[in-house]
C-alpha cells in the first residue's frame, strides 16, 4: 500500500482509461485523508492483505486494542502533480508507473473485479 504514502493530485497524463482513472480515485482519496473511500478501492486480495496485517498487529500488542484494515492504511498529503502512465494491461490486469512532484517513483497493479478496476 506504498501507493498511499506521498502522492496525490491529477497527473500530467491527459489519456485516461479505467486502471488509470482508479490509481488517481486512490491517489485523490489517499491526499484526501480518506480511508474509507481508499478501502473501496482496493481489490478483495488487497483488502484481505490488510485484514491479514490488522490480525498481526492486533496479535503483536496482545489484543490491547483490535486493529481492522482501515487501521493499516496510511493517506499522506499531495507532494505536487502526480504522472500515471498505464505501462501495459494484460486481460483483467494492469500495470501503472506513478511519479509524484518530488520525482518519486512507483509501480502499481489493478485488477479489473465485476467491471471495475482496483488497487
Amino acid at each position: 500500500m506504498a501507493l498511499a504514502a506521498g502522492v496525490a493530485g491529477r497527473g500530467c497524463n491527459s489519456k485516461t482509461d479505467g486502471p488509470t482513472d482508479a490509481v488517481r480515485a486512490f491517489v485523490a482519496a489517499s491526499s484526501a485523508g480518506d480511508r474509507d473511500r481508499l478501502l473501496t478501492l482496493l481489490s478483495p486480495a488487497s483488502a484481505a492483505q490488510l485484514q491479514d496485517a490488522a490480525q498481526r498487529a492486533t496479535k503483536l500488542v496482545g489484543g490491547e486494542r483490535r486493529y481492522d484494515a482501515r487501521d493499516m492504511l496510511q493517506p499522506i498529503a499531495s507532494s505536487g502533480l502526480v504522472k500515471v502512465v498505464n505501462m501495459g494491461r494484460d486481460g483483467d490486469k494492469a500495470t501503472l508507473s506513478i511519479t509524484d512532484g518530488r520525482g518519486s517513483k512507483s509501480t502499481v497493479s489493478t485488477v479489473l473485479v465485476d467491471g471495475v478496476w482496483l488497487i
